[in-house]
């Protein structure tokens, strides 16, 4: 057996069991509340119950993207909220797009103005 093709067999485990981390997604339980900091995991999970009523309410079937993981905004004081809104785009030409997303917001952080995330939401109808 060649050198190179023995070498590849040898790391080929490693390699599809590191990958098997990206395969799973995002860890968001990793990323709860702290003293300061408002949780990706409660965002994630404030949007997901309102899609989900709004699913049942209207018998439509939308899906919301998870946070980015870049987001960082202090933690809330009061019960996250949520809502629909609209994200505006421009695509090269100069048309203006509109995308539907749903808004999380809090209305009293325990320090600064009020914040809003906006995750994206898919319809699969």
């Amino acid at each position: 057996m060649p050198l190179l093709l023995r070498g590849w067999l040898l790391i080929l485990p490693g390699l599809l069991l590191g990958a098997s981390g990206f395969a799973a997604g995002s860890h968001l339980e990793d990323w709860r509340s702290t003293e300061s900091v408002q949780g990706l995991y409660e965002i994630d999970q404030a949007a997901r119950a309102f899609v989900a009523a709004e699913n049942a309410r209207s018998n439509s079937n939308w899906t919301v993207a998870e946070p980015n993981l870049k987001t960082l905004v202090a933690r809330c004081s009061v019960p996250l909220d949520a809502r629909w809104g609209e994200i505006h785009l421009f695509a090269p030409d100069g048309r203006e797009l509109t995308r539907k997303v749903v808004e999380v917001f809090c209305a009293k952080p325990v320090s600064g103005k009020s914040w809003m995330v906006p995750l994206r939401v898919l319809s699969a109808s």
